[in-house]
C-alpha cells in the first residue's frame, strides 16, 4: 500500500464571484472635507478589505463626483458590496480624522464624533449602472480602437491615463493607489 492511499482529499470549491460595474455618485459628505482627502479616503476604502472577504477591483476611477467601479466580489447584490465600502470610509473617517470645512465662515474645525455624524450620514453614495462602454474598457485595461476619429474618446483616454485616481496606471505597468486584480474568468 502507498502511503497517500488511505489520505483522505477533501476539495474545496472556489467561491462563486460576481462581477459588477457600477457608478457610485459621492454624496453631499465630500462637501465637508478637502477633494484630495476625499479621494484619498475612498482609496484608502477600497484597499482596506480583509482577505476573508473576496474583493477584487478589476477598474476604478475616482473623480469629484463619482466613483466608477468594475469589480469582482462573493456579494451577489450591488447594494451589499457599497454598504460594506460605505462601512469602511465610514471607519477610516473616524481613525482619520480631518478638518472639516465650515462653509459659512471658512474656518476650518477638527472633526469631532457629532461633527463627522452629520458630515457622513449614509448612504455616501448613490448607485446608478456603469452604461459607459468605453470608460469600462479603458479602466480594466483593455484598448479600444475605432476606425474613424472620436474627439470625445480621445478626451477620455487622455482624461483617464493621466488622472491620479485611476486604475489606468496600475494597467501600463506603474503603481496606482488602490490595488487592482486583473479580470478572474
Amino acid at each position: 500500500m502507498k502511503r497517500n492511499e488511505n489520505i483522505k482529499k477533501v476539495a474545496i470549491a472556489a467561491p462563486q464571484l460576481h462581477r459588477h460595474k457600477v457608478k457610485l455618485k459621492i454624496g453631499n459628505w465630500k462637501k465637508h472635507f478637502d477633494l484630495n482627502y476625499v479621494n484619498t479616503i475612498i482609496a484608502l476604502a477600497l484597499n482596506d478589505f480583509d482577505d476573508k472577504i473576496f474583493f477584487y477591483i478589476n477598474g476604478y476611477l475616482i473623480t469629484s463626483q463619482n466613483l466608477y467601479l468594475v469589480v469582482q466580489t462573493t456579494e451577489k447584490s450591488v447594494e451589499e458590496m457599497v454598504t460594506k465600502i460605505e462601512n469602511q470610509i465610514v471607519n477610516l473617517l473616524k481613525t482619520n480624522p480631518q478638518k472639516l470645512k465650515e462653509n459659512r465662515s471658512g474656518v476650518s474645525i477638527i472633526a469631532d464624533d457629532e461633527n463627522l455624524f452629520y458630515a457622513a450620514r449614509k448612504p455616501l453614495f448613490k448607485i446608478y449602472p456603469l452604461e459607459n462602454d468605453h470608460l469600462m474598457k479603458l479602466i480594466t485595461g483593455e484598448k479600444v480602437d475605432l476606425p474613424y476619429f472620436d474627439r470625445d474618446l480621445e478626451h477620455l483616454k487622455n482624461r483617464i491615463h493621466n488622472h491620479p485616481f485611476c486604475s489606468a496606471i496600475n494597467y501600463l505597468g506603474g503603481i496606482g493607489p488602490v490595488e487592482v486584480t486583473p479580470f478572474r474568468g
